[in-house]
């Protein structure tokens, strides 16, 4: 008799189910069934009779997410409907709720917060019918009015004295672009910033004038002390000081303007450490001079710097309290148009359910139950939004402080994991969830019973991240550990296990790189030839607490590369391109960061400014025109320029035809959009044709063909310039933003995955490999920083000692890069539990580097054989052991048949 397996956790997965008139806040570790947790709620609540499903709101993270948490409501509700074992009633509310799916509520919270917004639009202060703007649209629009703002600043007479001394300063309209940039991305957070500068403690002018007389002074000390060197010009220090003498000479015959700032700023350094005492006299007072002197450009340097630094901070000041005015009033203007962001949409929403009192009590009685997936992953707006919508409170004690909301008993319901919080990036934070959690005031349960991993990756996670996360600061997950659920079960050397790849080794980064990309090469051939067993879930009852586990050896689709960055991307590709392993990147960010597109965006570069001769060399070294070294060399030393606006004289035609093809290529941009130049530039050079040559072809192809959908996108949302496009390109790639599209891989492709760990989130894999462990990770430094906690902003642009930074910037700064090592653990936590059957982490490291994750990583499971094994596959698997287990020899290519098929699939 087969008895049903009972889940470690199942009171807390009972109450979730059963208890519809609590609210609850479900903290559900990874792989967990935490879905299938919510599906079964909103089930029971259709099913009981409690509410109808177009009256439950549903929010999830992502599209994706939406769609199939519309499948599995679906599904659950035909079954329920059709199980004559239940009562007729509760068949009879199954199947009219999946009559009434259709009017369900189950989308991202940006696509509810726009149908709360089209419901009531007047309320929200907007044009009955608004427009909402993609991904691509809302970069266009910004970089047109910051064009329009900048234009009408500089030319504004009463600004130009803040310019002029912001820039002689080393302020830069680059660094401007990137605060303002910011503000407009955390627009909401602005409305109380205050950037006022304090008021000076003496009149600008009466500081500048005691400085100067101070230099002067000191310059007439200067003076007396070089008198005693012995060695005079033949001295650094000496050098050094006569050399300064002019600078501050000519200094005290200016005014306190931006002339006199930029002496100053170029003043520095004064203070010199050259020169040896031996080779000066001593001083009238017995001190020796070149002491002395030093000891005076010390203190004159000092005092050049806080001078500096004081007009740079009130300067930075005066032009962030601009920058906000700008920001808000641009906000302000899409509001009126009705031309709405992705992030307007929850402010909009936000703001209309906490100011209009109308509009709040209109939403409350339309929705009876709010259900929110994946609360790690949204921000302080969307659990405002939650909280008024489920507020219950009589009309004389409403609030527009969603701190101060309590929420209907079962009327809410949110589910998350805090270790899997990994998109700081878009706002998301730990402590935003704790926040959100102690304000709900409802039960917390977790989920730990784990559904997806076999026991090794259970217990080696369990055992690493206990201790890792633990490790952190105040502002880490804790950690709850979860559950297996499949024990590895069959008798093969190559059963479902945790081990690791490599170790230290001497070396560079790159040598170590390299050395593990060819490992990684050579484990996936050893993958395929010793037939690694994973859980052949399709004939394994899942269901059945006494199952027979029953195996089947991987394939190379069973097999995902992660990678937390990009940054050994293209030394892995030549690696697996070597071993002739098929493989497919997933995810539109690794695709921009693969050599085959950031030749052609050279190319690009290289054709949209003449002037731009790295781009112009990087473009003749490229597939498209495949100039050697020799030849550029030969063509320079012959008296050749790579501006190609300057006919080519030179005896080297393979340089010469570059430069025409791509001056004609320039000539061309100006009468043609992107996409088409794009699309005409690859056709002209026969890159898809060349392609053929490639042990991954269509791979190449789509790579191709996703730039120019992506300039196609790009002028679909009204972009139109080449350098537009290419600063477009280039924040996608530096900024972790969103495309438009993502690559379509071939589902019939027996290739492995590579992706990054954030593209992976959500998903799961047979086999993980974890590489890119080897390097320091490095916190990102950002230039604008806000503190949602104490409602502050922190602002530093530019390297010190010419920094342009408000006050609090450093500890803030301290503060995030504790976050950031945080959520860099979590990073790999999410990574690890992609795995179901085999978790490989490539240990290869420098062996100097005491801080990359691979070296604490070891340190951690030290001594634990228990947890995970070495595995060393033979550096070369021979072809024909990895095709007996499935793989396809190389076949020899039929160039004129690839070069029809790669027109046609141009064509195409």
């Amino acid at each position: 008799m087969t008895q049903t397996y009972t889940a470690q956790d199942q009171p807390a997965r009972d109450k979730i189910a059963k208890a519809l008139r609590e609210t609850l806040f479900v903290e559900a570790g990874a792989g967990t069934g935490k879905t299938t947790s919510l599906v079964g709620r909103i089930v029971n609540l259709v099913s009981s009779g409690e509410t109808t499903l177009d009256k439950i709101a549903a929010i999830t993270f992502t599209e994706a997410a939406a769609a199939e948490l519309r499948v599995r409501i679906r599904s659950d509700l035909e079954e329920a409907a059709d199980d004559a074992s239940q009562p007729d009633e509760r068949r009879r509310l199954c199947a009219q709720g999946v009559q009434s799916l259709d009017n369900a509520f189950i989308q991202t919270l940006h696509s509810f917060a726009g149908a709360l917004l089209r419901e009531r639009p007047l309320e929200a202060g907007l044009p009955p019918a608004f427009d909402t703007m993609d991904a691509i649209e809302s970069d266009i629009a910004f970089d047109e009015a910051w064009t329009r703002w900048l234009d009408d600043a500089l030319d504004d007479k009463s600004l130009e004295r803040l310019f002029l001394t912001a820039f002689s300063l080393g302020m830069t309209v680059d660094h401007m672009r990137r605060i303002a940039q910011q503000f407009h991305a955390n627009y909401d957070l602005l409305q109380d910033a205050d950037f006022t500068p304090p008021p000076p403690a003496d009149d600008t002018s009466d500081a500048y004038q005691a400085l100067t007389q101070s230099l002067a002074a000191a310059a007439a000390d200067m003076v007396t002390l070089c008198a005693y060197s012995k060695l005079r010009d033949d001295d650094a220090l000496y050098a050094h000081a006569q050399a300064k003498l002019p600078l501050i000479r000519r200094l005290t015959a200016l005014p306190a303007d931006h002339t006199a700032y930029r002496l100053l700023s170029n003043m520095l350094p004064l203070s010199c450490g050259r020169g040896r005492q031996s080779d000066w006299q001593n001083a009238d007072d017995g001190v020796n001079a070149c002491r002395a002197l030093k000891a005076l450009l010390s203190d004159m340097d000092d005092q050049v710097k806080q001078a500096l630094q004081t007009v740079r901070n009130d300067t930075l000041l005066e032009l962030l309290e601009m920058l906000k005015a700008f920001v808000l009033d641009y906000a302000a203007d899409r509001k009126r148009q009705g031309r709405a962001g992705f992030h307007d949409l929850l402010v909009w929403a936000r703001d209309m359910l906490r100011d209009d009192l109308t509009a709040r009590d209109h939403f409350q009685e339309r929705f009876s139950h709010l259900l929110i997936d994946e609360a790690q992953d949204t921000d302080l707006i969307q659990a405002e939004i939650a909280m008024f919508l489920a507020e219950d409170a009589p009309a004389e004690a409403r609030t527009t402080d969603w701190s101060d909301v309590s929420p209907k008993p079962g009327k809410l319901f949110v589910v998350g994991d805090p270790k899997q919080s990994i998109y700081r990036f878009r706002r998301a934070d730990v402590r935003q969830m704790r926040r959100l959690q102690q304000n709900m005031r409802g039960s917390e349960l977790h989920l730990t019973q784990n559904f997806r991993s076999q026991r090794p990756v259970i217990d080696w996670v369990n055992a690493l991240f206990a201790e890792w996360m633990n490790e952190g600061s105040d502002e880490q997950a804790d950690y709850t550990p979860i559950t297996h659920r499949w024990n590895a079960a069959v008798d093969h050397p190559a059963k479902p296990r945790v081990r690791w790849l490599g170790d230290a080794q001497d070396g560079n980064m790159e040598a170590v790189r390299r050395s593990e990309s060819r490992q990684i090469a050579a484990l996936l051939r050893h993958i395929k030839g010793e037939q690694w067993q994973i859980l052949d879930r399709d004939n394994t009852d899942t269901k059945d607490a006494n199952a027979v586990e029953r195996y089947k050896p991987a394939a190379y689709s069973d097999v995902c590369i992660l990678m937390p960055a990009r940054t050994a991307l293209n030394i892995l590709e030549q690696a697996l391109d070597d071993a002739d392993i098929p493989y497919r990147l997933e995810g539109a960010s690794l695709f921009f960061a693969t050599q085959e597109v950031r030749d052609v965006l050279n190319c690009l570069k290289a054709i949209d400014d003449p002037s731009d001769e790295i781009a112009i060399v990087a473009a003749l070294r490229s597939h498209a025109f495949a100039c050697t070294d020799a030849e550029l060399m030969r063509f320079r030393e012959n008296g050749g320029s790579f501006n190609y606006l300057t006919p080519p004289q030179s005896d080297v035609p393979a340089v010469a035809d570059a430069l025409r093809a791509l001056h004609a290529a320039h000539n061309r941009r100006m009468w043609t959009a992107p996409a088409p130049l794009i699309d005409g530039f690859i056709r002209q050079r026969l890159l898809m044709e060349a392609a053929v040559s490639h042990p991954r072809t269509r791979e190449q192809w789509r790579r191709y063909r996703f730039l120019v959908e992506q300039a196609r996108a790009f002028a679909d949302a009204g972009g139109s310039s080449l350098r537009a496009f290419l600063e477009w390109v280039r924040r996608q790639a530096d900024e972790n933003a969103r495309v438009s599209e993502s690559p379509v891989p071939e589902s019939d492709e027996d290739a492995v995955r590579v992706m990054t760990v954030h593209a992976a989130k959500g998903l799961e894999f047979p086999i993980v490999i974890l590489t890119g462990l080897n390097s320091q990770p490095r916190a990102r430094r950002e230039e604008t920083l806000f503190d949602k906690q104490n409602n502050r902003i922190e602002v530093k642009v530019g390297s010190d000692p010419k920094a342009f930074q408000t006050a609090g910037y450093d500890a803030l700064q301290a503060a995030e890069a504790d976050m950031s090592a945080d959520e860099r653990v979590r990073l790999l936590y999410v990574a690890a539990t992609r795995a179901r059957d085999h978790l490989v982490l490539s240990m290869r490291r420098p062996e100097k580097n005491n801080n990359s994750d691979a070296h604490k990583i070891a340190e951690l499971a030290e001594g634990r054989s228990d947890l995970w094994q070495a595995v060393e596959p033979p550096e070369h698997a021979t072809p024909a052991a990895a095709s007996a287990n499935g793989a396809q020899p190389s076949q020899p290519i039929d160039a004129e048949a690839h070069s029809l098929q790669a027109r046609a699939e141009w064509e195409l």
